[in-house]
């Protein structure tokens, strides 16, 4: 499932409608095998190192022409595959490295600093002390010979296929640099790791840098090392600070590439590398690349993507490697005290949407059917065409909209995670600002405090918190808690202290510990790089069964194989909320429950496709 042909062809749908299959499957609507077609010859570009020129990036049209691209495949010479451990290579004729190293340095006028190695780029290695996947062998001759974007769910060795590539390179261009981009240290130690197990690069010629890392020490290891493994925004910094060599770089290696999106320093570092006019090869490596043809296309067009690799857990190559996932949604209802505060709430927005109505900036008064993106639509309107209303000022209509934001802010926390965040945000808003303005002396909004505060202070139990310890128990009832791990995700830090709180009681078989990020905030301070490593080799090695993380759990950790993965929040986007089921199913069977309110579960139509 392969197309290398890079076509310019123009996107037509300007539906913004969210397209929840797409979503599930991430690309797999525009993408598809079409095996009974025969092979294709292309031109002759796999044996070319220069990356095609700047426009041809490759395009993306409808499910229809894609499918069709995505039946096309290499045919052209290249270098031949060698086996490690001895197994026999094919002799290539002399004319493939010739033609090799004339591309590189005649092909287009650029000049390169770094020289091929005739002899080593004769032959291609591919490990033989991992288990042959067809798809990941497939995938890596790809990589090799253009700027591919890999993707592949979660667990199903996208690694593999960056360390076999950059391992090439490493042999192929002796005084050449290669880097590896992952966007948090965490990843980089994983990443570094997993490649050094998987090909042995020496670690002589190998260093990682975080800003953690001076600048005159990385200008440095620029010059000594040779395989960098870095953070984007290092990467970023030190080729615009002229630190980086990128006259040696020959191989980038971007992990979690669907944050190639805007100005995120992944693009920003390629796009500074494809005006400095670098030679290097481009692999970028994703489980969900966008939930929307644009969001996928921008991230090809900003890493200079030429070529895609695409496998879902239904593809031939792949189905036998991915395991049952059993999904259970579980509804949770919001109890009598949070539906009171729910209803003071919408009485306390509803002044503000007849005022934005009336004056002809908000479109419907009816403030059960506001959402945050219709709220922020509807003011990025009025910015751009703000009526002429000399009896308000714009000032208050900015206000009146940040009220309804804050509103809806606050009634979601309530639904997702409970009563407790929600007034905590409530008494940080009313300190000062607009909304303190507005809202300060707000009938309804006192009684909603008033109920909040009584609740809290009986001790009255989260319904969504009893219905995890309930799952929680259940599970260890059939399975060992010695052997079997939990993953439970939060979106929201203030949940994360309560549900560690929750379960410091429910018994010793439980071992919790929470997983969350550097920065530190009123409910939970954060966690050094040093502390996370620590809990993840803890969590691995059996010293806690259940880990509660935030959204730094989603990300491409290899966190190991879990067993259960507890949601207690739904209202996160459909590709955190793949990473999220990613965790587990992996290396066996595995279940995810996922706990929502139906007033404001965003997925749910999604989540229940996905189950059935």
């Amino acid at each position: 499932m392969t197309s290398t042909n890079p076509h310019h062809i123009i996107d037509d749908d300007d539906d913004d409608d969210f397209d929840w299959e797409a979503a599930a499957r991430a690309i797999d609507v525009v993408y598809q095998t079409q095996a009974s077609k025969p092979s294709t010859s292309l031109p002759d570009q796999s044996s070319h190192f220069v990356p095609p020129p700047i426009n041809p990036k490759y395009k993306i049209q409808s499910p229809q022409s894609l499918r069709k691209e995505a039946a096309w495949f290499f045919t052209a010479d290249h270098p031949r595959q060698v086996y490690w451990e001895g197994l026999p290579q094919a002799s290539p004729k002399s004319r493939d490295v010739e033609e090799h190293n004339r591309d590189c340095n005649e092909g287009d006028g650029r000049a390169s600093s770094v020289q091929i190695d005739t002899e080593a780029a004769k032959t291609w290695m591919y490990p033989v002390n991992f288990p042959r996947r067809d798809y990941q062998f497939s995938i890596t001759k790809t990589a090799l010979f253009s700027n591919t974007l890999v993707v592949v769910p979660t667990g199903l060795g996208k690694t593999l296929i960056a360390a076999v590539v950059m391992y090439n390179y490493f042999r192929w261009f002796p005084d050449g640099k290669i880097v590896f981009a992952a966007p948090s240290r965490p990843l980089v130690v994983q990443q570094i790791q997993a490649c050094h197990n998987i090909v042995g690069i020496s670690q002589e010629w190998t260093i990682d840098m975080t800003g953690q890392i001076s600048p005159t020490k990385r200008a440095c290891l620029w010059k000594t090392k040779r395989v960098f493994f870095v953070t984007p925004q290092v990467l970023e910094k030190d080729i615009q600070s002229g630190t980086c060599s990128i006259e040696y770089l020959v191989c980038l290696v971007i992990d979690e590439a669907h944050r190639a999106l805007g100005n995120y320093s992944y693009s920003v570092a390629v796009r500074e590398l494809i005006a400095a006019q670098v030679q290097l090869r481009i692999l970028a490596l994703s489980a969900t690349p966008g939930s929307k043809q644009q969001a996928v296309q921008q991230v090809i067009d900003n890493l200079y993507i030429s070529t895609l690799e695409y496998r879902n857990e239904d593809d031939g190559d792949v189905k036998k490697y991915v395991h049952n996932r059993e999904v259970e949604l579980i509804q949770v209802a919001m109890g009598q005290e949070a539906v009171e505060i729910d209803n003071k709430l919408v009485e306390a927005m509803r002044p503000f949407a007849t005022r934005l109505c009336a004056i002809g900036v908000l479109p419907t008064r009816d403030v059960q059917t506001l959402s945050p993106c219709y709220l922020l639509d509807s003011r990025e309107k009025f910015r751009q065409a703000p009526p002429d209303l000399p009896q308000i000022k714009s000032g208050d209509i900015e206000g009146y909209f940040g009220a309804l934001l804050t509103l809806y802010h606050i009634r979601k926390l309530i639904s997702s995670h409970g009563i407790r965040p929600a007034h905590e945000m409530l008494e940080e808003k009313l300190k000062q600002g607009s909304f303190a303005r507005y809202m300060s002396r707000n009938e309804d909004i006192s009684k909603a405090k008033l109920i909040m505060q009584q609740t809290l202070s009986h001790g009255a139990p989260s319904p969504k918190l009893s219905k995890m310890l309930e799952v929680l128990l259940d599970h260890f009832k059939t399975n060992d808690p010695q052997k079997s791990r939990v993953i439970i995700f939060s979106n929201f830090r203030g949940s994360v202290r309560d549900i560690m709180d929750a379960l410091a009681n429910i018994g010793n078989f439980v071992r919790a510990t929470e997983f969350i990020g550097q920065s530190s905030g009123k409910a939970l301070k954060g966690q050094s790089q040093k502390v996370q490593q620590a809990v993840l080799e803890k969590f691995r090695a059996g010293g806690y069964n259940v880990i509660v993380a935030t959204s730094i759990g989603e990300e491409g950790l290899d966190i190991m194989e879990v067993d259960l993965v507890i949601c207690f929040d739904a209202n996160v986007s459909p590709l955190r909320m793949i990473q999220r089921m990613g965790r587990t199913g992996r290396k066996h069977d595995g279940r995810v429950d996922i706990l929502f309110s139906y007033e404001y579960c965003m997925f749910c139509s999604w989540l229940l496709v996905r189950s059935e």
